[in-house]
């Protein structure tokens, strides 16, 4: 009998391992990074079906990863995974667009008149948050030879640094900036093209159950329940369309 209870110990994670769904969030685009938000966020997921734990072996395969590149310039760097949820903005709208946003008070109007400035920007790697509204600087022959280009992270450290005349220039996703800009005094000047929304990628050797358990958490999440992903998000729709694979 202790011999078959001491079988059962040695055997059980491996049945929990086997049960779980391993979880990456990539922060390109903001996004909150403490442990404390992730860990409310696994535990969210786990409550609502999605076995979700942390990430920790860079060795393996990550088996379920948030990418808030456009989905599809993500799909060509994830060939082995099949996106399940696309990212939601503030406007329910599955396309999302960058704005250069500045203080109402300067009075400017136009982006030539920035040359000089003081930006902040999200990171490099952030469509809405550096590499779209850049193409539009670029166009007016501002760049970082001739003005002053920092990265905060996220768009609410954006904003707060133009709020707090830090910078000049902030570089703002266009649902946050429109929602922001009234309340704090801002003036939107331009705004970028529109690109697809990134969104949940899972790895194609994941069981169906647990597929399908994941995006029914993914899509049930609420605002507050998501403070990982980057501040324009409000939410996940399931992917139905093969067009989007």
């Amino acid at each position: 009998m202790l011999k078959l209870l001491f079988f059962i110990l040695m055997i059980m994670p491996t049945f929990s391992f086997s049960n779980t769904i391993t979880i990456l969030i990539n922060h390109d685009d903001g996004g909150k990074k403490s442990q404390r938000h992730l860990k409310n966020f696994l535990n969210t997921l786990q409550a609502k079906g999605c076995p979700a734990v942390v990430y920790n072996d860079s060795n393996e395969t990550v088996q379920l990863l948030f990418d808030p590149t456009p989905h599809k310039v993500a799909r060509n760097s994830h060939p082995d995974y099949q996106l399940i949820a696309i990212a939601k903005t503030l406007n329910n709208e599955t396309n999302i667009r960058g704005a250069i946003v500045v203080q109402a008070s300067t009075g400017i109007t136009d982006l030539a008149s920035l040359r000089g400035s003081w930006f902040s920007f999200i990171s490099k790697n952030s469509w809405t948050g550096y590499i779209l509204p850049l193409a539009l600087l670029n166009d007016v022959n501002i760049n970082e030879d001739n003005s002053h280009f920092y990265f905060v992270g996220n768009y609410i450290g954006s904003a707060a640094a133009l709020g707090h005349r830090d910078v000049q220039v902030a570089i703002i996703a266009e649902p946050l900036a429109k929602r922001w800009a009234e309340l704090n005094n801002l003036s939107i000047i331009a705004v970028t093209e529109a690109v697809e929304t990134g969104g949940w990628w899972i790895h194609k050797s994941i069981s169906s159950k647990i597929k399908q358990e994941c995006t029914n958490a993914l899509t049930q999440l609420n605002k507050s329940q998501h403070k990982v992903v980057p501040a324009w998000v409000n939410g996940f729709k399931k992917v139905n369309d093969k067009s989007y694979q």
